[in-house]
């Protein structure tokens, strides 16, 4: 059946993204991405996969709906930076909020027949009382970032209510995994991975004591995937339900990575959600998704991937000096 469906993701050669179109083109789908390569990378991107470089709220999204004829979209595209939402909060609403209703706009005009959201779970319940918790838990966004996905979601259903667009939401916890950028701001997996590997102490921010929900990108590929003929109109946490602290986190990468020091505690950063962790037992029931790869298994994962990203790196850095 996906031999024949037509497929478009936004924010396709991001770190999420550029997994997702690998797990559609493996599934059969016809695949192409939108994307402005303000933080993706051309190099994660699957060649099979057809590209347009475009941000999501440029007036040739439009076209680019015209001309590919998809009939699921996948929304991944956004300003991610919860640090950079507080400093430009502007910035993020014009991306996050405006980039969405110009997509749900021109997907409803041009006949699509679902979107695929992902939003978030690690920010947008804020301090929860009860951890894990489940789609039900009250939404206290912290953050302009956290807000932008929420009225992101009000606005996916307004469009079914009024133009029949049908929709489901992903929320995720923190997503970790291989094609993670260690030298960016967000994903203290690889940042902490990519700064132990280089002999350098990690920053944390606040005590350490602060918990959060991993889960594996693939497996949030597979939600994906699950989300195409399954929860229509729903809202599905997208976790383990297992929190874990900053500390044990950094610990665990210590162990993995062979390195000694000591991590370097900063003030906490404002707006910083101190617990969380997700309960997905609706996703289990009705998307038939639980997540399969443990916090642990992962990690290694993941030092593996920095590591030969950062031995290739110094490969290429010894040849170009000897050009």
């Amino acid at each position: 059946m996906a031999e024949s469906t037509k497929v478009l993701v936004t924010g396709g050669a991001g770190f999420i993204g550029s997994h997702l179109v690998n797990g559609l083109l493996d599934s059969g789908y016809s695949v192409a991405v939108v994307d402005d390569l303000s933080t993706g990378q051309l190099r994660n991107l699957n060649h099979q996969a057809t590209f347009y470089h475009c941000p999501i709220n440029d007036s040739r999204l439009v076209q680019i709906i015209q001309r590919e004829g998809p009939e699921i979209v996948f929304h991944l595209a956004a300003q991610s930076s919860v640090r950079q939402s507080t400093l430009d909060p502007v910035g993020d609403a014009d991306s996050n909020v405006l980039g969405t209703i110009r997509l749900l706009s021109a997907a409803a005009a041009e006949g699509v027949d679902k979107v695929v959201f992902s939003s978030t779970g690690g920010a947008i319940y804020g301090n929860p009382e009860t951890v894990p918790c489940d789609e039900e838990t009250r939404v206290n966004p912290l953050t302009p970032y956290a807000m932008s996905k929420y009225v992101s979601e009000l606005y996916l259903d307004l469009f079914y209510q009024t133009y029949g667009l049908q929709y489901t939401i992903l929320r995720y916890a923190n997503v970790y995994g291989p094609g993670q950028d260690p030298n960016g701001e967000a994903g203290v997996i690889a940042i902490f991975a990519g700064m132990m590997l280089r002999g350098r102490s990690p920053n944390i921010y606040g005590d350490g004591k602060q918990e959060r929900d991993f889960v594996y990108v693939s497996d949030v590929v597979e939600a994906n995937l699950a989300a195409v003929y399954r929860g229509d109109g729903g809202v599905y946490n997208i976790g383990t339900g297992e929190p874990v602290t900053i500390n044990r986190i950094h610990s665990l990468l210590q162990e993995y990575t062979e390195f000694h020091q000591e991590p370097v505690y900063r003030p906490r950063r404002a707006g910083e959600v101190l617990k969380i962790a997700l309960d997905s037992s609706r996703a289990a029931r009705e998307l038939s998704w639980e997540p399969k790869v443990s916090l642990e298994e992962g990690l290694r994962h993941s030092v593996e991937y920095v590591r030969a990203t950062s031995v290739r790196r110094s490969a290429r850095a010894r040849f170009g000096a000897s050009s």
